[in-house]
């Protein structure tokens, strides 16, 4: 074992010859067995939210599994993630994986990052880095543009996680972002003016 990663409820120990062990709660992905042909060699990083695993092949292919729920199951964007996949970030349900064209895939529940659609055209290139609150994500761009995406409306601001940064758009565009903190329910910039 060289590594080991986890969820809340369960674990994902790497070993030296690229094969993973999972254990714990069964939904909380401690349960593997589904995808366990494809763990049993070349995993080179996994990466976890509250109840789910995926896992990065040394060909940048993606295995997921864990709680459907919480992104456990990436069968709708697989060809995606087939390959080129480099890091892969989280929400508390969500995942978004960058590639090596700087593009973005994601999957999960909608108000917890997992559907980009309405942001598709602006992660298709160009993505350097991703940071993430419990139900949003925020993604730098290699030209200084921030796009954001997730969970930013609800009843109360407690449900608000900074999806929607329409509110600054014109303060991140006229400015040189310098780097990007995030809490539970926000994001904050530090920019060069």
């Amino acid at each position: 074992v060289t590594e080991i990663f986890s969820t809340f409820d369960a674990f994902a120990a790497v070993k030296i010859d690229g094969s993973v062990v999972t254990w714990g709660y069964e939904d909380g992905g401690g349960d593997s067995s589904s995808v366990s042909s494809d763990l049993s060699s070349d995993v080179t990083e996994i990466f976890s939210n509250n109840a789910s695993f995926a896992a990065v092949k040394s060909d940048g292919s993606v295995v997921t599994w864990g709680s459907s729920n919480y992104g456990g199951n990436s069968s709708s964007v697989s060809s995606d993630l087939s390959s080129g996949v480099t890091e892969i970030f989280s929400t508390k349900r969500a995942f978004a994986a960058v590639k090596s064209d700087g593009s973005v895939v994601t999957w999960g529940p909608s108000n917890y990052g997992g559907d980009s659609s309405s942001v598709s055209s602006e992660l298709s290139s160009g993505v350097i880095d991703i940071y993430a609150t419990f139900g949003a994500f925020a993604a730098l761009k290699s030209d200084g543009s921030l796009v954001t995406w997730g969970w930013s409306q609800g009843a109360s601001s407690s449900e608000n996680y900074g999806g929607d940064s329409s509110a600054v758009s014109s303060d991140l565009a006229a400015s040189v972002i310098i780097n990007i903190y995030s809490t539970r329910t926000a994001f904050a910039a530090i920019i060069e003016i």
